[in-house]
């Protein structure tokens, strides 16, 4: 009988119980390669347990056994050979080394020899931020997947190694720059998962994540088409800057660059459009149209002072012809000028009218508008809670996965929570009320946003229930949460502040 048919037989009976015992302790598989991986990680596991406890019991043993006492003053005659001793110490751990490497060649070869007809999809790494890249040219932050499908994944690194890993999907692989690493997976069942970053990349890598979608044939066509197809939204042309606001996550600006003035890797797009920047050459540069095209197409001429020269070039992708690579362009340099009180005609591009797409007037002051918003009907802001709720957003973390810009990060972003429908895990929609908003905050479990995994830590449960003092910081964060919406009211406000 051929050994390696004697290990495939016993790995596949022994694969079925993995998928109970896997499922228990390791995230629930979700691709044909989980229960191999599970598998193999719960023989590892076991091999270890059984090994370990077998040396601490001989250990203590011989030492009990064998201790000095009164009457044995010295050692036992022991003899200096044995021969089947140390063949029997010798073959055992070789066989089991040997079924570890025939197993894991065979599961090694599996994941890196992808099937005929496969969905290619194009993954770029950068520091912090993964980019996507589908056959009908579209491009997202968020990485969709057929179900039932083999998808083939091809990806590069802008600038350091990084580590593509879906837990739930079992696969994990590190991506090299200047190389196109490779990977498929075939999807067993739809839902919501996390890519993750696995090597150690610089500040920002426990932010460098991204949702990762397994839908139906039918919805995965229909996320691809909306991705594809970024100058309209629900039939009408997008406002140019709301593009840009895309563009800003889905290019990964916002890993460097933060929208609300508070310090990144990168300057801050907050007041940047009409400004002065001094530069590391020790000049002053104003920060017009032209200036804005350089500082994205070519990020090394003109350095600010203060920071390095870490932006990766595959950002000349909006250079060369094309109205399409214009028009991101621009969209993106339009987003930069509504952040800006000192935006002017001169920082802003000269947008031609081209069908499909949304062009905002400009009113003083560099804002742009859009279709009109809601006006708040809650009472005044409290002054005084919110710019404490403001102070604990930094001091408790809260800045470390939810942003303030309406930007995407591991938590659902506090920009225009408060009052808005929130969709949830469950199935059900609820508003972000205030009892809604207090119990995402104490009880982040029993709440979870569609699209976002349980992440949050139950920590500040403790640091904010209970007492007056506690209650007055939970009431300041969520009048800081208030303050960011446009549709806030008294149903979202806390009750005891009015």
């Amino acid at each position: 009988m051929n050994p390696l048919n004697s290990i495939h037989a016993m790995s596949t009976s022994l694969e079925s119980l993995s998928r109970i015992a896997g499922d228990w302790w390791l995230p629930k598989g979700a691709s044909t390669f989980s229960p191999e991986v599970h598998f193999l990680w719960i023989l590892f596991f076991v091999i270890t347990i059984f090994f370990t406890a077998l040396i601490v019991v001989l250990t203590v043993y011989f030492s009990i056994r064998y201790r000095r006492t009164p009457q044995r003053q010295h050692a036992d005659p022991s003899p200096a050979h044995n021969l089947p001793l140390e063949i029997t110490w010798t073959t055992i751990p070789l066989i089991i080394v040997m079924v570890i490497f025939a197993l894991g060649f065979k599961y090694y070869m599996n994941m890196n020899v992808p099937p005929t007809n496969t969905y290619n999809i194009g993954v770029k790494a950068q520091k912090w931020a993964w980019t996507f890249t589908y056959p009908n040219h579209a491009v997202s932050s968020t990485l969709y997947l057929p179900v039932n499908r083999a998808v083939k994944l091809s990806m590069t690194s802008s600038d350091v190694l990084h580590g593509f890993w879906i837990p739930s999907l079992s696969i994990q692989k590190d991506v090299v720059p200047g190389r196109v690493m490779t990977i498929w997976v075939k999807q067993t069942r739809v839902g919501h998962f996390e890519l993750q970053c696995a090597e150690y990349c610089g500040n920002g890598h426990s932010l460098m994540r991204s949702p990762v979608i397994v839908a139906k044939p039918e919805e995965f066509n229909e996320y691809l088409k909306a991705a594809a197809n970024i100058w309209v939204k629900n039939g009408k042309p997008t406002p140019l800057a709301e593009v840009g606001e895309d563009l800003y996550t889905t290019y990964g600006c916002n890993g460097c660059h933060t929208a609300d003035g508070s310090a990144g890797t990168g300057p801050t797009w907050k007041d940047l459009a009409g400004s002065q920047v001094p530069l590391a050459s020790g000049q002053m540069a104003t920060a017009d149209y032209a200036y804005l095209k350089q500082a994205i197409l070519y990020p090394g001429r003109k350095m600010v002072k203060n920071y390095g020269n870490i932006m990766p070039d595959f950002y000349n992708d909006f250079a060369g012809p094309g109205h399409t690579r214009q028009r991101r362009l621009n969209a993106m340099i339009w987003y930069i000028n509504t952040l800006s009180t000192h935006a002017n005609a001169a920082s802003r591009p000269t947008v031609p009218n081209i069908p499909g797409t949304k062009t905002q007037a400009a009113p003083a002051g560099g804002k742009t508008t859009g279709t009109a918003k809601p006006v708040a009907t809650g009472t005044p802001l409290p002054a005084a809670m919110v710019a404490l709720g403001e102070k604990l957003y930094t001091s408790m973390g809260c800045n470390a996965c939810h942003t303030v810009n309406g930007t995407r990060l591991v938590g659902p972003s506090w920009k225009n929570l408060a009052g808005y429908p929130q969709a949830l895990t469950n199935g059900k929609t609820q508003i972000a009320n205030y009892a809604f908003l207090r119990d995402m905050i104490i009880n982040p479990d029993q709440l979870i946003v569609k699209t976002y995994s349980p992440l949050m830590p139950a920590m500040y449960a403790a640091q904010l229930a209970g007492g007056a003092k506690q209650k007055k910081k939970l009431d300041a964060i969520i009048w800081y949460i208030n303050s960011l919406s446009d549709k806030r009211s008294a149903a979202s406000e806390p009750p005891a502040t009015k």
